[in-house]
């Protein structure tokens, strides 16, 4: 992963896109892929892109995969989720 990534502007209208754009940031600060993330999280790239557009609601269990892998607790993820969509919201 030698790679930077540019931040990505995600939308942030309804919680899904909200939650989905907080997973972008996470995978973004690591500099890792899309397809890395939903490889070690065991799902698969079209279901991981979408969930990160906000088209797909992740499992609780595909969720709790993710915050594992990047070391958050699932928590603060859905935090985080709530507070840049009650931003969006101003």
């Amino acid at each position: 992963m030698g790679w930077t990534v540019l931040p990505l502007k995600r939308k942030t209208d309804t919680r899904e896109q909200a939650l989905g754009a907080v997973i972008t940031e996470l995978r973004v600060k690591r500099g890792m892929s899309y397809q890395h993330v939903a490889e070690k999280v065991g799902c698969n790239d079209s279901h991981m892109n979408a969930i990160e557009h906000g088209k797909k609601n992740p499992t609780l269990k595909l969720l709790q995969a993710i915050a594992d892998f990047h070391r958050i607790r699932l928590s603060k993820v859905l935090w985080l989720a709530e507070e840049k969509y009650r931003r969006a919201k101003r």
